[in-house]
């Protein structure tokens, strides 16, 4: 059974962000991760999201807090999981420097860059040989969490777990997608990556390196999914669609949502409520099972969930190889104040994996914000913002009216940002670098750079074979646009073969050519101004007609180096907007809708939409080298 329909607006809002709720409320959805660090390399999945009593992220030596711990790494949080890009591992201090962040206990080059500590991350860490073993217990954050999967690589992930399932029985129901030959597991006492077998058993808290073969959704045995479950959290939001349920004196208003399990394996599974953390606000958040009639147009309610005694089984169990949705409803037994209700649950699947899963509702139907005014200081904004853009759908090709349609693989594009305070500019490339001084007692200060040509008067942030060196970092899916003012066309402007040609007729003229003119200059900008800028509720856009890829430009996908009917392509105009979620719960992150409009790659326009995840990595709000 599906839920009762819900508001557009409310959907909407849900799906973007869920809903955020009040610190006192927050509080639930704390909980805690043991784990136990042996000598040398450790492998380890976290759970939980680390945080101190004001609930901000902590720093690694704050997290895992033990003077034996020398080495903390994990893959760049934007880059994924995937590492070996489809090479078998080897051993665990093998791993592509460049590609992940580090801390380290001694750090007399000043090369640490791992700056917090996340949940739902994997972690290798390196113990003092022959300290431990020893028991660390984190507390934490915690938020609905299923992996995603970048293809065709080996991805370093782990899992909640319930028990103790074989490889052979939690990778089986996926297929070849995830062959149980082409998982590794790390080996403490040689710091070495090493085969599983079948027969061997997964490990909670520990994370593995799993090759994918092709696109994956994969979550263990039984997938679970509800509406905006991207936000981490059970939304219910306000109280403006509750419906009754039962009848008479048993009448009840209740909140309904459904989450949708599907058994892969062959064999029954009863997933598992746990109410681990309950609101410790006054007044209480309960939720309930909730069935049709056998008419369909009313409900009854079931059992409480997670309190009878300590937790509630998912009735009747859900088959092989079928789908069953759960109908919950939530009661909200407080009348006043602000502040929503978090319960915090641990759902077991009963297919060997368990779930984090925070149930939030307040009193409130929340609504996108209609005042312009920007409600993110831009002083707090300023910085290199990196991001991860997922586009899931596309404008048809091969249907009349170009419908846009849910894509079959999501695609992944990393996209770079930089907000001065007053202007935001896109980046294609960028290096991090700092100021050189010639004394010890005056510290260098951080610089990014978009100009190759001011890199020999910078200094480099880390150390690679005795020299030190900056950090690049690239979006090769934003190409920046020919330079096609005067000055960089001289050579092209004053070119006799074109007698008359201007700055302002370059663009048409190019589009009348079917070969590229010799002295045309492959000078491109380094930076893209945009409009708006970026926070919770803003927006951000191209300004029209400016991200263009002319006939001639390195990056037409038309043109081909050894074919002579392809030397030129279309002009190519995107037009891009990023709409930022009014609510953001997490500094220095902001997440939100993306689309994309780009004309001249095929006979009608081709929209691209999706969801776009930043990342501040730097405050430093100046560039070197921006026109």
């Amino acid at each position: 059974m599906q839920r009762p329909s819900l508001s557009i607006l409310r959907q909407a809002v849900a799906a973007a962000a869920g809903i955020v709720l009040l610190a006192a409320s927050a509080r639930a959805q704390i909980a805690s991760q043991s784990i136990t660090l042996t000598g040398g390399w450790n492998s380890v999945w976290l759970e939980v999201e680390p945080i101190d009593a004001s609930g901000n992220r902590v720093l690694p030596q704050v997290a895992f807090n033990n003077p034996s711990i020398q080495v903390i790494a994990t893959p760049q949080p934007l880059g994924g999981t995937a590492e070996y890009f489809g090479n078998d591992p080897t051993n665990a201090g093998a791993f592509n420097q460049d590609g992940w962040q580090q801390w380290k206990s001694s750090d007399p080059a000043g090369t640490n860059n791992l700056p917090l500590i996340f949940g739902n991350r994997p972690y290798l860490i390196q113990l003092a040989p022959g300290a431990g073993p020893i028991v660390l217990t984190l507390s934490g954050r915690t938020r609905f969490f299923r992996p995603t999967w970048t293809p065709d690589r080996f991805n370093l992930v782990g899992f909640g777990l319930t028990g103790t399932p074989t490889f052979d029985a939690f990778f089986g129901p996926s297929g070849t997608t995830h062959p149980v030959t082409r998982i590794f597991r790390l080996n403490s006492a040689t710091g070495n990556w090493e085969h599983v077998t079948g027969s061997n058993t997964l490990v909670a808290d520990q994370a593995y390196w799993i090759y994918c073969a092709g696109p994956s959704s994969y979550m263990g045995p039984v997938a679970v999914d509800f509406a905006a479950a991207v936000s981490g959290s059970l939304n219910f939001a306000g109280p403006g669609d509750t419906v009754p349920v039962g009848t008479g004196g048993d009448m009840i208003q209740l909140d309904l949502m459904g989450i949708t399990f599907t058994n892969l394996s062959n064999a029954p599974a009863a997933p598992l409520f746990n109410l681990v953390t309950p609101d410790p606000n006054p007044g209480s958040l309960v939720l309930y099972a909730v069935n049709p009639t056998s008419s369909n147009l009313a409900f009854t309610r079931g059992d409480q969930i997670g309190a009878s005694p300590t937790s509630s089984p998912v009735t009747p169990a859900i088959g092989a190889l079928s789908s069953r949705t759960l109908t919950l409803g939530a009661s909200r037994n407080w009348s006043s104040g602000q502040a929503g209700r978090t319960n915090t649950y641990r759902l077991a699947t009963g297919g060997g994996t368990s779930f984090w899963l925070p149930a939030s509702a307040s009193l409130n139907d929340l609504q996108y914000p209609t005042d312009p005014t920007p409600v993110t200081p831009a002083a707090s904004m300023k910085g290199l913002w990196v991001g991860e853009i997922v586009v899931d759908s596309s404008t048809s090709i091969v249907e009349d009216g170009a419908p846009l349609r849910p894509s079959a693989v999501k695609t992944p594009a990393r996209i770079l940002l930089h907000f001065d305070g007053t202007k935001t500019r896109l980046l294609s490339q960028v290096t991090i670098m700092q100021t050189k001084t010639a004394d010890p007692t005056v510290p260098p200060v951080p610089v990014l750079v978009v100009d190759a040509a001011r890199i020999p008067f910078f200094d480099g942030i880390k150390e690679r074979n005795g020299k030190r060196v900056g950090m690049r970092l690239e979006a090769v899916t934003y190409d920046m646009p020919r330079l096609m003012d005067a000055t960089s066309q001289a050579a092209l402007l004053a070119d006799p073969a074109y007698p008359g040609l201007t700055a302002s007729g370059l663009a048409a003229f190019l589009a009348s050519r079917t070969t590229r003119p010799p002295s045309l200059a492959e000078t491109y900008q380094l930076t893209l101004d945009l409009a708006g800028a970026p926070g919770a509720g803003h927006a951000i856009t191209t300004y029209p007609g400016t991200l263009v890829l002319d006939p001639f430009h390195r990056s037409n996908p038309f043109r081909h180096a050894y074919h002579h009917d392809h030397s030129n392509g279309p002009a190519i105009t995107r037009e891009m907007e990023i709409d930022f979620d009014p609510s953001q719960s997490i500094g220095d992150h902001l997440s939100g809708g993306y689309k994309e409009t780009i004309k001249g790659l095929i006979q009608s326009n081709l929209v691209l939409t999706g969801r776009v995840e930043f990342q501040r990595i730097s405050p430093v709000d100046a560039l070197q080298g921006a026109q």
